[in-house]
């Protein structure tokens, strides 16, 4: 039998995650119901159009091999619509294999469940149906509800469950909040369905891309844009790309009891610093099966920043928060400069989380690239895209001159030496886990032992 969609891994490749080895299993299920589709009336409030529409969705699932492993926290994520990726496992994939936590991911794009019906594999994907865009918020729901109250899961109870998305399923968190569907979905006794929500790098100042709403585009100044209070803690993270256009809906931290928010802003972070691509198969399977898949190069060279690395803190700190109660610390945001993020002598980005490697930098880091003429290919989705606006969201670093790096730092001890008191305080403060610290510490040894004297 083929692999399902998205498999953790495709072995011999490079590509992916070996489960095994972790103790983990992956499962793919396919799910019916019936859902609403969603429209706003002549004020733009959402009301429901049509009830008990029919849909057949999957569902990638994976847990711990032995039960007893598992944690009782369950990260659900809408699949991206880009190949039906999973950004939240490509960014936290170490910390859940770890903790014992379970993954769940849930396709509800329409043209996805088209494309894997009709190209990718009509054997395995002929039933699948998602006939309106409208219906994702009910379904992901539903799917959630399924899990937690027994009907799609035979393991140990769930006690916990959040929901994430990145870029366009950060967008999807951020309608699902700003739509009502958190409080209109609960689980049977009342509870919510989700306990916590990471929005990332999505920005509410982003236009379509960052509300696409229901059936149109909400205004600009709609309050629906910037996050409002829940019954559970909501945190965004952003990168600088994000976070360019967000200060027209920023907001202040909070820890009452009906609005648990947190903003994070990651310093020298673009909006593709989520992890290694080979993390994910579904590119790979789709070219591996004749079909057309996205490529592009950029001129300068690519950023090393991780993102990622913060988020997997951050999700530990929702985590305490939701099961202990515990408020996570708050954090600097970003400082504007006539419209724009400010930026020091060298060009890295004031305030927000400080990174070790803006921090401690050896180089500019800059969130837009340039692409190289001919070097790149659209997604089939998305054909009409221009070269430039593709490489808008990836990353770049534009290394120190070698005068300026000594200037800076004497001998390769004073690099490391700041370098680990900034992956150190980082580490204290809550957004760095040890688990990321040592390779970050292993990387600045390497970086020092070629570009700095050694006494």
């Amino acid at each position: 039998m083929t692999a399902p969609l998205g498999t953790a891994r495709l072995p011999g490749t490079g590509f992916g995650v070996d489960l095994e080895s972790a103790g983990y299993r992956e499962d793919e299920y396919l799910f019916s119901g019936n859902a609403t589709t969603w429209t706003y009336d002549s004020r733009m409030r959402a009301v429901p159009e049509d009830s008990e529409v029919p849909y057949t969705t999957r569902i990638l699932v994976r847990r711990p091999v032995d039960p007893a492993r598992f944690n009782g926290v369950v990260q659900a994520e809408p699949l991206h619509p880009e190949y039906d990726t999973a950004p939240t496992w490509r960014a936290l994939h170490p910390w859940i294999l770890r903790t014992g936590a379970a993954w769940v991911g849930i396709t509800q794009e329409p043209r996805m469940a088209e494309s894997l019906r009709t190209e990718f594999d009509p054997g395995r994907y002929g039933s699948l149906s998602i006939p309106a865009p409208s219906l994702r918020y009910d379904i992901v729901a539903d799917v959630v509800t399924a899990l937690r109250t027994g009907k799609l899961w035979d393991g140990p109870e769930i006690v916990r469950a959040y929901l994430s998305g990145w870029s366009m399923t950060g967008s999807f968190c951020r309608v699902f909040l700003g739509e009502g569907f958190h409080e209109r979905r609960r689980l049977p006794g009342g509870a919510p369905v989700f306990d916590g929500y990471v929005v990332a790098i999505s920005s509410g100042g982003a236009e379509r891309a960052g509300y696409p709403g229901l059936s149109d585009m909400p205004p600009m100044d709609d309050a629906r844009r910037t996050i409002g209070g829940h019954d559970v803690p909501v945190v965004e993270l952003l990168s600088e790309a994000e976070s360019e256009t967000h200060e027209p809906v920023l907001r202040p931290d909070s820890d009452e009891p009906d609005d648990r928010y947190r903003l994070y802003q990651i310093a020298g972070t673009s909006h593709d610093s989520t992890g290694p691509r080979q993390v994910l198969t579904n590119q790979e399977q789709y070219r591996r099966r004749g079909l057309p898949v996205p490529s592009q190069r950029i001129v300068e060279t690519p950023s090393d920043a991780r993102l990622d690395f913060v988020a997997r803190a951050v999700f530990s700190l929702l985590d305490r928060w939701v099961a202990e109660g515990t408020p996570p610390p708050r954090a600097d945001r970003f400082t504007f400069a006539d419209g724009d993020l400010a930026r020091d002598d060298q060009g890295n980005v004031l305030g927000g989380i400080r990174t070790p490697w803006v921090e401690v930098p050896v180089a500019r880091y800059h969130p837009h690239s340039t692409p190289v003429p001919g070097a790149c290919v659209p997604s089939p989705w998305m054909p009409m895209i221009e070269p430039e606006a593709m490489t808008w969201l990836t990353g770049n670093m534009t290394p120190f001159p070698a005068e300026l790096l000594s200037s800076r730092y004497p001998t390769a001890e004073d690099y490391l030496t700041r370098y680990r008191e900034s992956c150190f305080a980082l580490v204290d403060q809550g957004f760095l886990l040890w688990g990321e610290a040592e390779p970050l510490l292993a990387a600045a040894e390497q970086r020092a032992l070629h570009l700095l004297p050694s006494s």
